[in-house]
């Protein structure tokens, strides 16, 4: 049997209008809940210190092959700015260290890390800001301020 002109516009109008009310309840659509939000990310956070060794909340860290950090308290350790103080070490005697048993000369050091940069498992600060504490402060203390960490690739 064959439709033509009117009977198949008919026929086609029929159709959408069968197909526009499939799957839908009566009343329309209806919303619960609010809309599920991303996922927050987890997993552990790491600085990688100047050996290329990554820690986690390290209470020694060798900022630079010249700059090492002992005694550090942190404040925001996973969070998008950690803090941490603690003391820098004279360890390479750019002040004149004292010879014999005597220890270092040290200088108290806020420590600010920033620039989370999250791996598939894992993240990592790729920024440091060193300050020094209170006037007088030594020359050697000043040699680093601003400082762009390593990141280990994806």
């Amino acid at each position: 049997m064959r439709y033509g002109g009117p009977a198949r516009c008919l026929l086609l109008a029929m159709s959408f209008l069968g197909l526009a009310g499939c799957g839908t309840v009566a009343g329309g659509t209806r919303v619960e809940g609010p809309a599920p939000t991303a996922i927050p990310w987890s997993g552990p956070v790491y600085v990688d210190d100047a050996g290329s060794v990554p820690r986690q909340r390290p209470a020694i860290v060798d900022l630079t092959e010249r700059t090492t950090l002992y005694s550090l308290k942190w404040r925001g350790w996973g969070t998008s700015r950690a803090v941490a103080t603690g003391v820098v070490v004279d360890v390479t005697c750019a002040s004149g260290c004292p010879h014999g048993d005597a220890d270092p000369p040290t200088y108290p050091v806020r420590l600010v890390l920033s620039g989370l940069v999250k791996r598939e498992y894992s993240a990592y600060y790729n920024h440091a800001v060193l300050t020094a504490g209170p006037p007088p402060v030594p020359d050697w203390v000043l040699e680093v301020g601003d400082l762009r960490l390593p990141v280990p690739k994806a």
